[in-house]
This record gives structure tokens, C-alpha cells and sequence, in this order.
């Protein structure tokens, strides 16, 4: 038997119908193309199987990954391969194999490298047309938050800037060896068709980023170092909000109109 590795906060499904009720969340058509990261001992790598037109199934244990290769030599549509999810983008994983994009991301990430795989799939949208994700609940709860949610921070608004997200979920600690002190929960991101436009985008998320490093201060004093305190007091009462408020309580779409004005002469 292979030991999880902690180094890669590695965390496995054992029970069957769980991997099942994760495949068919991914509602994947005939023909598609699936990824998935970290697939372990293979249990959800069965059934996406099972469903997927071809599966790449990429594993950074290469214990695991010899031993899942060699379960799976029969099927030609799969494909286990070593190595680092993150070293490239998932459009040169896939052109490594010969497949075209796009590729539906399946997968039952490792807790410490979940966040990062995420946002690379979701700023990759050529790539991966959707994302069923199993992550610690923390986690899916700040990529689907809200402006006013508790969990609402600067993830969330990177996030809905690429993605719809919405919890599907939850698993208990039982459902994974070995088990976690933590609840999982199952995401589905689904990029946004079209989109803000990369420079609208980027000047609302450096905004944001600002705004959230100092959250218990007023927008205006947050955002001292980037634009003058008075001139952003006065461009929000333009947008209809008031001064006095704080970054958990603008949307992307209020970062992405103030932004826009700040760059006005």
C-alpha cells in the first residue's frame, strides 16, 4: 500500500458512490474531454473514465502514478501522466497529448495547492470550459461568496472576475483516507462567456487587491496609496455608494466602474 504524502496534503476518496455522485455532478457529455488532478489511487479516475470521450489523468506521486498506469493499460482514451500540474497550462498538457482544448476539470485537489489550481483553470477558459473541484469547505465557500458574505475577500472577487461559482456539496471527513480534520465540499466554476476586458480587469483586481489588504478601513483610506483619498470619496457618491464603505461590500462589477473612473483625468 502507498502512504499519502503530506508534502502534498494528500487526501484520497474511498468510497465508491462518492466518486460516482462527483463524475455525474460533472454532467460530461459523450466525446469530452476530461482532466483531472491528483488522482491517487483512482477512484474517481474510474468512473470519469467510464463517462469521458479521453481522460488525462495527471499525478505528481510517480509511485501512484506508475501504479495507476498500470491498472489502466488497457484503456487507450486514458492517460496517466507524472509531473507538477502547475509547470504549464493545461492547453500545453493537453498539446503534449495531441487533443485539442477544450477539457472539463475534474478532480479531487490536494488541499494545498487547490486555490492556485482553481484560478489557473479559470483564467485558462480556451482551455477548461468547467471545473467540479472537491476542496476544503473554507475554501469553496470564499470562491462562491458574496459581497456582505463573511467569507467574501479578494479570492472571491478574482474569481467571479473569470467564473460563476456555485457549491454543489459537502463530504464528510469519512469519505477520504486519510481522514481530514476538516469538511470538504464539491465546487463547479463555469468561465464567464466574453467577459471584462483584460485591462478593465486587471485595473479592478489591483483595486480590490488594495481595498482588501486593509478591509477594516473606509474604501477612501484603503485606497490612499493608489489614488487620492477625496477623489475616490467623490467617485463613489457618483457610483451611488457611499463613502464611508468598506472593500467586503463592493462587487466586482462596483471595483470594475470605479477603476474606470479613477483612470479619467
Amino acid at each position: 500500500m502507498i502512504p499519502a504524502r503530506k508534502r502534498w496534503g494528500q487526501h484520497f476518496l474511498v468510497r465508491s458512490e462518492t466518486a460516482v455522485r462527483i463524475a455525474e455532478a460533472a454532467r460530461i457529455e459523450p466525446g469530452e474531454t476530461v482532466i483531472e488532478v491528483g488522482p491517487g489511487g483512482g477512484a474517481l479516475t474510474r468512473p470519469l473514465a467510464d463517462r469521458a470521450g479521453r481522460l488525462l489523468a495527471i499525478e505528481i506521486d510517480p509511485l501512484r502514478a506508475d501504479s495507476l498506469e498500470r491498472e489502466l493499460a488497457g484503456r487507450p482514451e486514458v492517460r496517466i501522466r507524472r509531473g507538477d500540474v502547475l509547470e504549464k497550462p493545461f492547453a500545453a498538457w493537453l498539446a503534449d497529448e495531441g487533443w485539442s482544448p477544450p477539457a472539463v476539470l475534474v478532480s479531487n485537489l490536494p488541499y494545498n495547492a487547490a486555490t492556485p489550481i482553481l484560478l489557473s483553470a479559470i483564467e485558462e477558459k480556451e482551455s477548461i470550459s468547467r471545473v467540479v473541484a472537491t476542496v476544503q469547505k473554507e475554501v469553496a465557500r470564499r470562491f462562491a461568496a458574496r459581497p456582505g458574505d463573511d467569507e467574501y475577500g479578494y479570492l472571491s472577487v478574482r474569481a467571479a472576475a473569470s467564473a460563476r461559482a456555485r457549491v454543489l456539496f459537502d463530504l464528510p471527513p469519512g469519505a477520504f483516507r486519510p481522514r481530514p480534520k476538516v469538511t470538504s465540499t464539491v465546487l463547479e466554476l463555469v468561465p464567464c462567456a466574453g467577459g471584462i476586458p483584460a485591462p478593465a480587469r486587471a485595473r479592478a483586481l489591483e483595486l480590490a487587491s488594495i481595498a482588501f489588504r486593509f478591509r477594516r478601513k473606509t474604501l477612501p483610506n484603503a485606497l490612499s496609496s493608489a489614488a487620492d483619498r477625496r477623489r475616490v470619496e467623490r467617485e463613489l457618491a457618483a457610483l451611488g455608494r457611499d463613502p464611508r464603505v468598506r472593500a467586503e461590500e463592493l462587487s466586482l462589477d462596483d471595483y470594475v466602474a470605479l477603476a474606470e473612473r479613477l483612470e479619467t483625468p
